[in-house]
Formats: structure tokens, sequence, C-alpha cells
């Protein structure tokens, strides 16, 4: 989605960024130089992962249609039938045509899920002020519609309204607590707040809901790094490493948590698997490079640096001037 992609630059995929990650380590005994004090952040992905299970959810429930249990009229009827067809589509991705198929239902009777429906259709197109303005269609005929909070929650939150997303899937949480992907917007939220502690709890209950939701054990270890937890968070990459052993951001993470501990072989061995899936990983060449200057190989750390550099990293230029004579 725009802005989620966008907006990860920061959330790791959801244009979530965060500024570079400090932390001081311990100076080893037999070194005599300056040692490197920080390490780049373990980005998060909140886009693609929950891009998945919204496509999931759009094929499993969010389009599910049925009529009306009294008589209808003709014209809700034609309705309905324009209805299915677009619940059809949009189980099948093709949005566009769902929101075609909504608007036709929409013209002959106004319906609070039709207008709920026509309102996922354009949040999965990418049209949210659409979206936002379907879902208050909805609450105004029906306002105990808890998805049309979900809907509307998420809309906001690509527009970059966190206050309102955070509130709208704070009431739709009250009323159905079994949904994975509204604790994995709001653990979103948290995290472009700088709330780690609250995003952590949040991964943990998408965890416990759906041990399968994309990302989350790569996206909650990453919580734990930031809360200091580099034990816990090294189980995490662990499991999301079962999960998909060919996970380049996981590798790169548990690399970081171990340099965090100092385990410098541990680190090393991640950095460059992370490499080896993706040649082209800046931070995975930048954390490398800290791990070798550490280590004393000032040569080698340089030349991962200039590899950080072309691929993108701008802390390995500084990285360069400083150690790189």
């Amino acid at each position: 989605m725009t802005h989620l992609r966008s907006l990860l630059l920061l959330f790791a995929c959801v244009s979530l960024f965060v500024n570079v990650y400090a932390q001081q380590l311990p100076q080893p005994a037999y070194m005599g130089q300056q040692k490197v004090v920080r390490l780049n952040p373990a980005k998060t992905d909140t886009n693609d992962p929950n891009q998945k299970a919204l496509k999931k959810f759009s094929q499993e429930k969010m389009f599910n249609v049925g009529g009306p249990e009294r008589k209808m009229t003709p014209e809700e009827a034609k309705a309905n039938d324009f209805a299915t067809e677009g619940a059809k589509k949009g189980k099948a991705g093709d949005y566009q045509g769902a929101i075609r198929d909504f608007d036709q239902a929409l013209g002959l009777s106004k319906n609070a899920m039709i207008y709920l429906k026509r309102g996922y259709a354009n949040l999965m197109a990418g049209s949210y002020a659409a979206a936002i303005t379907d879902a208050n269609e909805a609450m105004k005929m029906q306002e105990s519609l808890g998805r049309a909070y979900f809907v509307r929650g998420l809309a906001r939150y690509e527009t970059g309204d966190q206050k309102g997303a955070k509130q709208d899937l704070g009431i739709f949480i009250a009323r159905d607590s079994s949904n994975a992907i509204a604790y994995n917007y709001m653990a979103a939220i948290d995290f472009l707040n700088r709330d780690f502690k609250g995003a952590l709890a949040n991964y943990t209950r998408v965890l416990k809901l759906d041990p399968t939701y994309p990302d989350v054990y790569t996206n909650r270890g990453m919580m734990r790094h930031y809360n200091g937890d580099f034990k816990g968070a090294i189980e995490d990459y662990n499991e999301a490493l079962k999960l998909e052993p060919g996970n380049s951001k996981a590798y790169n993470n548990r690399g970081a948590a171990s340099l965090m501990m100092q385990d410098y072989t541990a680190a090393m061995s991640d950095f460059s698997q992370a490499i080896s899936l993706d040649s082209k990983y800046a931070d995975a060449y930048d954390n490398r490079a800290r791990v070798r200057q550490a280590l004393g190989d000032i040569g080698g750390a340089c030349t991962d640096w200039q590899q950080a550099f072309f691929y993108g990293s701008v802390n390995a230029r500084e990285m360069m001037l400083k150690f790189c004579k």
C-alpha cells in the first residue's frame, strides 16, 4: 500500500523508518583503536505481510455475501446479485471490478454491508479516502458494524492518521479480539511512536492468534532487540528462519542481536548469509563491516562499507570517513 511503502523506510517495509539505533559496545582488551558504537536498526516489514494477510482475509471472510432473511424487493434482489458478483471478484483480487459491481448494487439499494465491502475493496485498491467514506456510510446505517471500524482504521493508517487509526482499531478490537491483522497494525502504530513495549505486546497477540502470520517472528524479534532482549530476539529469528530459510532480513537481524551480545562469530556468519541471499543488502554489508572493524580487520571492514555505501547506506559513508584513511 502506498503510504506503508513509503512509510517503511521506517517500519521496514511500512514507510516506518527508525533512526539509527545507538548502543555502546564494550571494547575488547586487545582492541587499541576506537570501537564502533552503533548498529543499523533491525528493520521490520509490515507492508508485504499485511498485504498477504488482507488478501487471505478477502478470500476467507470479508467478501462473503448473504442476502437478508426477509423477502427482498425486486431492487434489493437485483442489488444482491450485483453484490454477489462483486464479492466473487473481490475474493479473486479484482478489486476494481468488485467496486464497479458494488457501485451498481448501491445504486439500486443502500445497504450497510455493501458499503462495507466496497470500502474494503477500495482499501485493497489503494483508494483510502473512498474506503473511509464507505466505512462512514456503513456506520451511519449500522453503528454496530465492527468491521467498518476495521476498514476505516486501516485506511486511516495508510493516510498517515495514526491517532485515528489507533482509535478505530481499538474500537474494533474491543468488539472482536480475534483478528490478528488489527493487532499487527496496532504494533506498527506503536513502533512508529517508538513504543517498543507496546509493539512487542501486540506482536505477541498476533502470534497467539495466528502463528503463521507473515514475518511476525521477524518483527517481534526486532521489538525484542529494541527492548534490549537480544537472546529473545535471536529465539524469534530462529523461528522465522524455520518457516522461511531464505529470509535474509532474519539473518541480518539475528546477526545484529548476536553482535550486541558480542558473539562476533555468530554475527559474522549471519551477516554473510544475509549477503549471500541478497547481494545488494546494504545494511548487512554495513553490519558485517562493524564486526570486522571490532575484530581489527580494518581492510575487510572498509571493503564492506564501500559495498554498503554503493548500495545506498548513508551510515557507511560516515564509517569510511572515520576508519578508512
